[in-house]
């Protein structure tokens, strides 16, 4: 299967956003595009620069750590420089070699230096954890909320 060009990607994507975005509107939600490795606009500058393009507050980012980091983007960096465009942002580590959505300090993320971003620019309350396990995910939400507050995350506990 040969993938079509970015040019035409990116204008079917516009042309829909011409029609979902007047449809969030109408429903009171907003859209948001997830950083995703292997897709089209995988890093937060790529996905900052349509937001800024379509310039509406109905379109905005779900920026995804684990996504990030996968594929060599500091997640610290990519968060302080572009949080404007980040409604919301899903935290799991990962390792550079497997894509995972893995417990909190098993990867290559900075968790110390992402929570003080994330009070400095998006605040607490637009984090979502996103581990992913099928052995005992209560124990594993658990250990991770422990292990972000070891980190110096302000949980509101």
């Amino acid at each position: 299967m040969i993938s079509p060009p970015l040019e035409n990607v990116y204008g079917w994507m516009h042309e829909s956003l011409e029609e979902l975005i007047p449809l969030a509107k109408r429903a009171g939600k907003r859209l948001l595009f997830e950083n995703t490795p292997y897709c089209f606009a995988s890093t937060i500058g790529e996905l900052a620069d349509i937001v800024d393009a379509v310039n509406d507050d109905a379109l905005k980012i779900v920026y995804d750590v684990a996504n990030a980091a996968y594929i060599g983007e500091d997640p610290v960096s990519g968060l302080s420089s572009h949080h404007e465009s980040v409604a919301l942002m899903h935290i799991s580590d990962t390792s550079t070699e497997t894509w995972g959505h893995d417990p909190i300090g098993t990867g290559v993320i900075d968790w110390k230096e992402l929570g003080k971003a994330v009070n400095e620019t998006i605040g607490i309350d637009n984090v979502v954890l996103e581990i992913i396990r099928e052995e005992n995910p209560l124990e594993e939400f658990a250990k991770a909320m422990r292990d972000l507050s070891e980190e110096g995350w302000n949980l509101g506990e």
